[in-house]
């Protein structure tokens, strides 16, 4: 990113304080130094600390931080918000915000316009949004990248790992081992499956997105799934990101290199019998205290030649108000508090994921795994998923019952196409 790009976001970080100030008047005065209450599905004493540590100064409101547990979080608030305890402020994915937008309160375009929106924060942030306001400030993103076992690939004289999908096929052939009656021994990939890759729906989201699908689109005044789409493209998006995905689990192949009677994938990867391993950022310190000798490197995920994007998924975290708080104007301030230069950084370094933020990417860190992780934040991508827990069924659905040969893959592709609509428009 060049100087004057830099000088530029730091004006539109100006505005966006000018911003705090209007909304504040707006809404009946300055901020208060009451407490605003913050609940967040992010565990941890470090994240919790840091940001206890960003209220009370400046004439903000001191900032008390609650964990709430991912499963039972929209209950809780739901329950919170019925009996009157409920918190001011949420962090939470895009995806929890989506399925819990009727209690968000929407910032308006007055306070915070789209040009210092989009100028300050990732492209995957413009999830968050909608007419007239945002439903959320972008706090971090968790991006999947491609962790590889060095010694496996110096073993089988690769020297790095594919920069494009259709590379793929030679590292399987060659990283993939076999006994005599044909059982997988050691892989190169976990892909093709689900019930052993606790990521699957994150790579397919990311396959369909290079591919070309948005999954999810706004369309004739409503959002609707667009699974079945082509957008103009010589083969459907859908169509070929599942066909790319279950080949893998395929014994007919030469490159076969997975199948559902192996250990989870990343166990598999940590024990030293998988080449490579697409995972979450957020998962390196679990790989590492699985096996803390293991010879590891990151980088980011192979690429469609299809189109000149370069995307992966990523788990956009946010800030978002509710409708409920008592104190809109002191929860407005703590939010943009929150999401600043300064304070994102410190909670992006406490749980060692990328910030949202484009001028804090824009200057990677030395430490090797980060300045991977701060490249796959800028190409993140997500899609507005009506409910994460159903639609991750949906998308097991649809890859199983191609590989099970119960569906071919229009027939699973439009099978999942219906049930995504229909969470979304009941």
């Amino acid at each position: 990113m060049s100087k004057f790009q830099l000088i530029l976001l730091s004006v539109f970080g100006i505005f966006i304080v000018i911003g705090v100030i209007a909304f504040s008047m707006s809404k009946g005065g300055g901020t208060t130094s009451t407490t605003t209450v913050v609940w967040g599905d992010i565990a941890g004493d470090a994240f919790k600390n840091t940001i206890a540590d960003m209220g009370g100064v400046n004439n903000l409101p001191r900032i008390k931080y609650v964990y709430k547990p991912t499963d039972t979080f929209s209950a809780d608030l739901t329950e919170a918000i019925a009996t009157g305890s409920g918190p001011d402020l949420v962090i939470m994915s895009v995806s929890n915000i989506e399925k819990n937008k009727n209690k968000i309160f929407v910032i308006p375009e007055s306070s915070l316009s789209q040009v210092d929106f989009k100028n300050t924060f990732i492209q995957e942030g413009e999830l968050l949004m909608k007419a007239g306001g945002v439903y959320g400030l972008p706090l971090v993103v968790d991006p999947v990248v491609l962790y590889w076992n060095r010694d496996l690939f110096d073993k089988a004289s690769f020297v790095a790992p594919p920069q494009y999908w259709d590379e793929i096929y030679n590292y399987a052939e060659k990283l993939t081992m076999k006994d005599t009656a044909g059982n997988i021994q050691k892989s190169a990939i976990a892909l093709g499956e689900t019930r052993n890759i606790a990521n699957s729906k994150a790579i397919m989201s990311m396959l369909l997105l290079q591919a070309g699908s948005p999954i999810v689109l706004f369309q004739n005044d409503r959002y609707h799934s667009v699974l079945t789409e082509r957008f103009n493209l010589p083969l459907l998006p859908a169509t070929a990101a599942i066909d790319f995905y279950t080949q893998f689990a395929n014994p007919t192949k030469r490159f076969y290199t997975w199948n559902s009677s192996l250990l989870p994938a990343q166990t598999t990867f940590t024990s030293g019998n998988s080449a490579m391993y697409l995972g979450f950022a957020s998962e390196l310190t679990i790989l590492k205290a699985k096996n803390p000798t293991l010879n590891m490197a990151v980088a980011l995920v192979p690429q469609s030649r299809v189109g000149d994007k370069k995307i992966t998924f990523g788990k956009l975290v946010a800030v978002s108000m509710l409708k409920s708080s008592k104190n809109i104007a002191g929860a407005f301030s703590s939010a943009m508090s929150i999401v600043s230069k300064e304070n994102a950084l410190a909670l992006s370094n406490a749980i060692f994921i990328p910030p949202a933020r484009r001028d804090l990417l824009a200057v990677p860190p030395k430490d090797y795994y980060q300045s991977v992780f701060y490249t796959a934040g800028i190409q993140s991508r997500g899609w507005l998923d009506p409910d994460e827990k159903k639609t991750t069924n949906i998308f097991v659905d649809m890859i199983n019952g191609v590989t099970s040969g119960r569906a071919n893959t229009q027939e699973a592709i439009s099978v999942a196409n219906n049930a995504i609509d229909s969470l979304i428009n009941p």
